[in-house]
């Protein structure tokens, strides 16, 4: 029998894939697979522990190494299942690794991972209720000058002062009370041609008193996906919900054009790096920088980023999207988001109907 490493013992992990539900089954399936067939993990392991023989003293004093490695780990080989893995209701997680041909168990808390792995989100409102994870939706796919939402759902006039009782802003009240709540008043982007800021229908925060807009973006995909959740329920029985089919979707905002041909065992910590944002080399993993477009947010996110060698482009479909680790992923979620021209999205989770 395998030790088991970590300061409570009280193991919460269901050992039953058949009978597991989706989110619980996907992170089984991400840490089988990184335990079984990547080798990164096991080098780092072994580079942590050294010739050690292991007690929980050791794994204690080492802990915030092993969250740092396995951060990157999993977001390397599971990033297409990282927003399904984030609805877990598992508090704790083992994954097994081997240290001087024996096996062991590391148990670790989830939270601490899902505070390590960032994904710049953001929060879409559009009348299309056939996306789905991983497609790509561009500012070309949107017609331009095009109003579909109400006015009653989100607030047409922007520059003098929002309306009060407009749908998405008594929501927007409501859950969003990390940016303000009622002190500030949200709005949904407007369609190219029609006085758009970043991309159509995207949450924007109005900061009152001020000529300041945000993007609502969360970098935590936990905390991302439960105000998704709670901002569409609030717009159930709303004037939004009588609206041309709209739907609500978590949404990528640093999506990066391809192409991409990148292993899945590809060392994260050896992806992307963009000291100044505008130019990215990402020959490591596959993604040839002239082929690479970053501009407004994307740029954004590649000069913090970039400047602490913790970020990467991690392949989809096709396309990469830009993945925080460790320290920098925490310090993202008090990073300003700025308005910013986007030109596509990666649908993450939804639709949410409404």
């Amino acid at each position: 029998m395998k030790k088991i490493f970590g300061l409570i013992f009280s193991i919460l992990f269901i050992s039953d894939v058949a009978h597991a539900s989706a989110p619980d089954q996907a992170l089984i399936t991400c840490l089988d697979k990184i335990y079984k067939s990547d080798p990164v993990w096991q080098s780092g392991v072994t580079n942590i522990f050294g010739n050690a023989d292991l007690n929980d003293a050791i794994v204690e004093q080492e802990k915030a190494r092993i969250y740092d490695l396995l951060s990157k780990r999993i977001a390397t080989n599971c990033a297409s299942a990282l927003v399904t893995m984030a609805k877990t209701n598992q508090e704790r997680a083992i994954i097994g690794f081997k240290h001087k041909d024996k096996e062991y168990g590391f148990d670790f808390d989830l939270s601490k991972i899902l505070d390590n792995v960032g994904i710049q989100t953001g929060i879409l409102v559009i009348n299309k209720r056939n996306l789905y994870p991983t497609q790509v939706l561009k500012l070309s796919d949107i017609p331009k000058k095009q109003k579909f939402f109400s006015d009653e759902c989100s607030d047409w006039t922007i520059a003098d002062n929002l309306d009060d009782d407009a749908a998405v802003n008594v929501a927007g009240q409501s859950v969003f009370t990390d940016y303000g709540g009622s002190k500030n008043e949200f709005f949904l982007d407007f369609a190219d041609g029609d006085n758009r800021r970043a991309f159509p229908g995207l949450l924007l925060m109005d900061k009152t008193g001020s000529t300041e807009e945000k993007i609502v973006t969360y970098f935590n995909l936990k905390t991302a996906v439960e105000k998704t959740y709670q901002f569409a329920e609030k717009l159930k029985n709303t004037p939004c919900s009588i609206d041309n089919n709209l739907a609500v979707y978590l949404v990528a905002l640093n999506v990066q054009t391809g192409p991409v041909t990148t292993s899945a065992n590809d060392d994260l910590a050896s992806g992307w790096t963009a000291g100044t944002g505008a130019a990215v080399g990402a020959a490591t993993i596959g993604i040839g920088a002239a082929a690479l477009h970053t501009t407004g947010a994307a740029a954004a996110f590649g000069a913090l980023a970039g400047a602490t060698g913790a970020a990467a482009v991690v392949p989809l479909v096709g396309w990469g999207i830009a993945i925080v680790t460790g320290t920098v992923a925490a310090s993202m979620a008090l990073y300003p988001n700025p308005i910013t021209d986007i030109q596509q999205v990666m649908i993450l989770d939804g639709p949410y109907d409404i």
